[in-house]
Formats: structure tokens, sequence, C-alpha cells
């Protein structure tokens, strides 16, 4: 079954130790709760529960359609009404088939700063605005990771980020971490690829393309030529 956009999250926040950082998720009501509640609240039939995870359910806002398509905008349902505005019966089909990351088997010219890789990048957060940012590549992060100040310019929310905490040499720095829509380098692209968002101060201009899109593919990054090779995995 699709994992979740919460499981993923989940994921990246474990994923996260990596870079030192230790996870402080707080618990909150699953997506079957949520389901089950609407539906003892509105006096609808509920079916097809056992396709769910065990994912938490968003927040919601709306009138009941509204707020249904919103919790289950990953997975495949039926909604069939009694009478005109009435919802009587909610069917579950399936969760919806996940997005696989693309590629042309494609080299993408970096450009060098000291004796790091910088790429230009595409990314799109939960608004669906493409924003261009240059990202430098690390394979030692495991995510990719932006200062706190481009949260509200992606479109995020507070409640579309987890909180966290990075361990760095000297202290502990608060993070948080949610999924972006999709990134783009050059012709390849992935879609919900986790991202942890640093205070600005600590990240000091830095933006860093990590393994949460790099392992996407199969990747080489050629020292001489000056280029990050994507292939489809």
């Amino acid at each position: 079954m699709r994992k979740s956009k919460a499981q993923r999250l989940r994921e990246c926040l474990t994923g996260l130790l990596l870079l030192g950082t230790i996870p402080v998720a707080a618990e909150s009501e699953t997506l079957r709760a949520r389901l089950e509640s609407l539906a003892t609240e509105h006096g609808f039939v509920v079916e097809g529960l056992e396709h769910l995870g065990y994912e938490s359910a968003r927040d919601t806002a709306g009138d009941l359609s509204v707020r249904l398509r919103q919790l289950l905008e990953e997975y495949n349902y039926v909604i069939m009404t009694e009478k005109p505005g009435a919802i009587g019966r909610l069917v579950i089909t399936s969760a919806k088939t996940p997005t696989r990351a693309r590629s042309l088997n494609a080299a993408i010219k970096t450009t060098r700063l000291g004796s790091h890789h910088q790429v230009d990048t595409v990314l799109v957060g939960p608004n669906g605005v493409a924003l261009p940012v240059t990202l430098i590549v690390d394979t030692g992060a495991s995510t990719l990771v932006l200062p706190e100040s481009m949260m509200q310019e992606l479109g995020f929310t507070p409640e579309m980020l987890q909180p966290g905490v990075s361990q760095t040499a000297n202290d502990i720095v608060p993070i948080k971490a949610g999924i972006l829509e999709s990134v783009g380098v050059g012709p390849a692209s992935a879609a919900d690829v986790p991202v942890a968002f640093f205070p600005d101060d600590r990240l000091r201009g830095a933006k860093l393309l990590g393994m949460s899109f790099l392992s996407r593919f199969r990747m080489t990054l050629d020292e001489t030529e000056s280029e990050l090779i994507l292939l489809a995995r």
C-alpha cells in the first residue's frame, strides 16, 4: 500500500538522525478515527477503512464534502448521497498509485562553490507555485534542507509541519519537517520529497539538495565535467 504523507514525514524525521536530529512529535488523531467521528456526527456510513494506513488526520476546513476530499486526497473513494446535500455512504476503494520519480537519464551541469557543487532546482510546495532555487548537492544530508524563511513562500502552514531538533557540534537546533509537492533538477523530477527547515542563521545561506531527492535516482557526481548525472532506477 502506498505510504501516506504523514508516514513519509515520520520516516523523514527518523532519517534526520543522519544529521543528528531527534524528532519531538506529538500524538494526533488518526485518519481512521477522524472519519469514524465524522460518520457518527453527520449520520453516514463509511466502508473500506481497511484500505487506510495509520497516518494522522490533517486539519480541514469547509463543509463535509470538502473536509472529506481534504482528508482522503491520497485515496480513491466514492460518495453516495441519499438526497441533495446529504451524504449517505462513503466507500474507500484503494490508496492512489504513487507518483514515481521520473528522469530522462539526465546530465545536469553544476557550478562550483569551493569544494561543493550547486544545481538549479525548482521546488513546489503546498501552494503549487514553482520556486527556482540553487541548492548545494550534499549526499551527507539525509533530506533536502532549507531555511525557515522559505516556509511561507512555499505555502507551508504550521499544521503541515512536524517539529524536531538537530544536534549540531555545539548545541541543539529546533527544526521543522514537511513534504514538498515536487522537486525538479533539469529534466529529472520527483514528487513528495521530505524537507527540513532550519533557522536561517544556522544555515548561513546554505540550501542543501540531500538524499530525500537524490536517493530516488542512480546518482553520479562527475567532478571532472562538473555534472550531476541522474538515472532512473
